[in-house]
């Protein structure tokens, strides 16, 4: 997971504590380490801290600068490397100068040095030796673009000593009041943008009507929404009320998307009862892709659909990259569920942990057509 906010500090500040819930739900999340970086009159200034409770991590947050600098804060969730200062962000490009954090996990890995983590490796060996050279290299749009066509659904955000910050893969967060969220996954938006709704494009498509899970306030969680982990079994229990679903980019538009006319009746059979239009074809392009926002968007809107027909028309592999003993204790649960095809308890899991399984540790084929999925390792 991991999640980084951007803005300005006393803005950061004042939203994650004065917002009723939020930090507890980003913290809960993503409690392997939280990361600061901002501009000072000696440089770049750095800090870290593992947090072992939501009080420390409040007293953390209550410590940041209250004025109006550029400051950019990750909350990490530990993918690759041991969960230490070390592989908490930001991480040094240039010691002193140019710091960088990141959101994802890198198709490149960290097979060089499992104790270090995926970003480590991707700065020492990409980044480090350019930027050293070139340090406005971080704010040079042809060298941004060019990283962001590299790392796909990634997000990079460098600041320099002098305070200056750049975004690669910005579109693929969304913003509020002036700050910037890197994924919207990592935590509850509807605790800060109560009319918030999910905004996928896969799950629009395949829903219609159907709107988010996430944006009533409902006093028995104790605020906006966030629905239980075993609350995503039942599609008409999760989806609540027939509505229709808003993209979060007010330029979305369904005419954007090409829709197909013929469906394969067999394919549709078991989701008509549903009113749900996911193709077998759809869900194997988020395979093959590893598509974890859009797994994770159709899990959360058409749940008994996606599990049935993942399990009707694909069966799974661990990859030659993965190893049980590299997973965490809850991961490894869903990674035994999704191999023996345990429809009845894989949905006590949250839908991210089970899309992120889904895509990263497993390998799928269709039971009636062999595929391999051509997207690299990304946990090596």
């Amino acid at each position: 997971m991991c999640l980084i906010i951007t803005g300005a500090s006393a803005k950061i500040r004042s939203t994650l504590l004065n917002t009723h819930g939020m930090l507890h739900d980003i913290y809960n999340s993503n409690p392997d380490g939280i990361g600061i970086m901002y501009a000072t009159t000696k440089g770049l200034k750095v800090t870290k801290v593992l947090p072992k409770s939501i009080a420390d991590a409040t007293q953390f947050i209550s410590k940041l600068p209250t004025d109006d600098r550029e400051l950019a804060i990750h909350f990490r969730w530990t993918t690759h490397g041991h969960t230490d200062l070390t592989n908490c962000h930001p991480y040094d490009v240039v010691k002193g100068y140019v710091g960088m954090m990141h959101n994802g996990v890198l198709h490149t890995g960290n097979a060089a040095d499992k104790a270090k983590s995926d970003t480590w490796h991707f700065i020492n060996d990409y980044l480090a030796s350019p930027v050293a050279e070139h340090p406005a290299l971080v704010h040079n749009e042809k060298f941004l673009d060019m990283i962001a066509e590299f790392i796909g659904d990634n997000r990079f955000v460098f600041m320099d000593g002098e305070g200056k910050m750049s975004h690669v893969n910005k579109d693929q967060g969304i913003e509020h009041d002036d700050l910037w969220f890197s994924n919207t996954y990592a935590w509850s938006p509807s605790r800060l943008i109560p009319a918030y709704q999910s905004s996928y494009k896969y799950a629009s498509r395949y829903t219609g009507m159907y709107g988010s899970a996430y944006d009533d306030y409902d006093e028995e969680f104790g605020g906006y929404k966030t629905l239980p982990a075993n609350s995503w079994k039942s599609d008409a229990e999760t989806v609540g009320t027939p509505r229709k679903l808003s993209a979060h980019d007010p330029a979305w538009s369904e005419d954007d998307y090409e829709y197909v006319d013929e469906y394969d009746a067999d394919v549709l059979a078991e989701t008509a009862e549903e009113g749900s239009y996911l193709r077998v074809d759809d869900l194997e392009s988020l395979l093959l892709n590893a598509n974890v926002d859009e797994l994770e968007a159709c899990l959360s809107v058409i749940p008994a659909t996606t599990i049935n027909m993942l399990f009707k028309h694909f069966k799974s592999e661990a990859t030659r990259w993965t190893k049980a003993k590299d997973l965490s204790a809850h991961e490894a649960e869903v990674y035994y569920a999704l191999l023996a095809e345990d429809s009845e308890n894989i949905y006590k899991y949250e839908t991210m942990t089970v899309a992120e399984v889904i895509c990263y540790y497993l390998d799928w084929e269709r039971k009636d057509v062999p595929v391999r999925n051509t997207l690299p390792a990304l946990l090596s």
